[in-house]
């Protein structure tokens, strides 16, 4: 199959910063045998003549894009965090010691992603669930299709010790205009069939998936910096706000 050489030049410290994770992330998944052929190869990193740092990696050509989320979907994801995993209880995974240090870091307080943040920790505790490795933005137009199996693309935003939910979640919420409680259930009853498949030795009564998808609305809000204006902050909040409306007693 063909491959296809493209050069990423960061223009600024923040793109500088996405550059050095995803190479990072390429050089590690690189050697995980059962993501081979699917995400980009690592072939050069330096700096160029301007002196702005470069990545140049290989690609495969593939297909286009799909929005269904199917079992390849789901068998890549799988891959993936096993890739990087540890079970834990939630009070101790990296996922919600980074969302307590984003929340006191937020310029201006929000009573209200502070609740959410209290009510993960109290649905989520004595849970020991497994935490894995997120590819940070799974989302259709990062995602080609060659045959059985998908190449994806954009690893500058991979992170590890992330809830086992929030790739499935976020690809099938991100991809949505409207983010409504509806299309929300059908995304947690979606992501429960994923975990009860890619994880069958741990817990996942509805309480559990509630709260894990409580984490992924609230993480997505706080990576964006909490900004309203900002259109998924603001879908994603007024779930929050409705969250006696979805969320399993």
């Amino acid at each position: 199959m063909l491959e296809l050489r493209l050069i990423k030049t960061a223009t600024d410290a923040i793109a500088a910063k996405r550059l050095a994770r995803e190479a990072l992330w390429l050089r590690e998944l690189g050697e995980v045998p059962s993501l081979e052929g699917q995400l980009p190869r690592l072939l050069e990193e330096g700096i160029d003549a301007q002196g702005r740092p470069f990545l140049t990696i290989g690609i495969q050509e593939a297909s286009g894009e799909t929005r269904a989320f199917t079992n390849d979907h789901a068998r890549f994801l799988s891959s993936l965090g096993k890739a990087r995993f540890r079970a834990a209880e939630f009070e101790v995974s990296g996922k919600c010691q980074w969302m307590h240090r984003a929340l006191s870091e937020l310029p201006e307080k929000s009573a209200l992603l502070q609740e959410a943040y209290y009510d993960c920790e109290t649905a989520l505790l004595y849970w020991t669930g497994p935490y894995v490795l997120s590819q940070g933005d799974f989302a259709p137009w990062n995602i080609r299709r060659f045959g059985s199996q998908l190449f994806v693309f954009d690893w500058g935003d991979t992170h590890a010790d992330a809830s086992p939910l929030d790739d499935v979640l976020h690809y099938l919420m991100i991809q949505r205009r409207l983010k409504t409680v509806p299309l929300l259930r059908r995304a947690m009853t979606r992501a429960h069939d994923f975990a009860r498949v890619a994880y069958p030795e741990w817990s996942w009564r509805p309480r559990v998936i509630g709260a894990l998808t409580m984490v992924y609305l609230l993480g997505v809000i706080l990576h964006r910096g909490a900004r309203r204006a900002d259109p998924v902050v603001d879908a994603y909040w007024k779930l929050l706000e409705k969250r006696t409306a979805w969320m399993p007693e």
